[in-house]
């Protein structure tokens, strides 16, 4: 999830370009990976 052109720059949540149905609402997406990148840091 980090930029391969800004070190240090992380994406979480809707920024990420994914690849699934989720009708509209990617609130899982946007919660686990906000979690995530907020744990590693």
């Amino acid at each position: 999830m980090e930029s391969k052109l800004v070190e240090g720059l992380f994406f979480a949540g809707e920024v990420i370009d994914i690849d699934a149905y989720t009708g509209g609402f990617n609130l899982q997406i946007a919660f686990s990976t906000g979690y995530l990148a907020g744990f590693n840091c």
